[in-house]
């Protein structure tokens, strides 16, 4: 997901303007950070602009995880379940998931806030989806239902690991200098060569 660039004042914002800053907003800082006046400001807009679109900030917090969810686990299956052969499927998917460092931020923000119950069904959703996807990648690999299942969970726990270390201590992951390095490691020990 591209995120906003400053709009010039003269620039009728859209809905989708506010969501994307918002998101931008929660990947720098988490969901607390999602709060009408920061956002105006940033977007060079009076509040005014946001009542056009949203109810209230609760309205704009549904619209985001709504947005979250629809480009991070719907939008992400139907991108990569078209790749047929599920070795460079997966490879694709790691490489992909690693690479979208602003995704991923937004991401590790949202688990932050997991106890959110605004929060937590989008994370639920997509986690399963995302590991379904996995899952049936390793199945078609040959993979019995339970190794499929344990090497999903392995890719999507290194996944969620990583940019929660990125969020929290940034300090752990600087030794990963070279991060398609780091991922390739990662799927030569998920998905074997033949």
């Amino acid at each position: 997901m591209t995120l906003p660039k400053k709009p010039s004042r003269s620039t009728t914002l859209s809905r989708d303007a506010w969501v994307r800053a918002a998101l931008n907003a929660v990947a720098q800082e988490g969901l607390k950070a999602v709060a009408v006046e920061p956002l105006a400001q940033v977007l060079g807009v009076t509040k005014g602009s946001f009542y056009w679109h949203f109810s209230n900030r609760d309205d704009l917090v549904q619209a985001v995880l709504d947005a979250w969810e629809q480009d991070q686990s719907l939008d992400v299956v139907t991108r990569y379940q078209g790749i047929e052969d599920p070795r460079r499927r997966l490879r694709v998917l790691l490489f992909a998931a690693f690479e979208d460092t602003e995704n991923g931020k937004i991401f590790a923000a949202l688990a932050a806030s997991s106890e959110d119950p605004r929060v937590q069904p989008h994370l639920r959703r997509a986690t399963a989806r995302r590991l379904e996807l996995g899952r049936e990648a390793f199945l078609a690999l040959g993979f019995s239902e339970e190794d499929a299942r344990q090497r999903a969970l392995l890719a999507y726990a290194a996944y969620a690991g990583y940019f929660q270390l990125l969020r929290t201590t940034p300090e752990a992951v600087t030794e990963v200098t070279d991060l398609s390095s780091y991922v390739r490691r990662l799927a030569d020990a998920l998905v074997p060569t033949p």
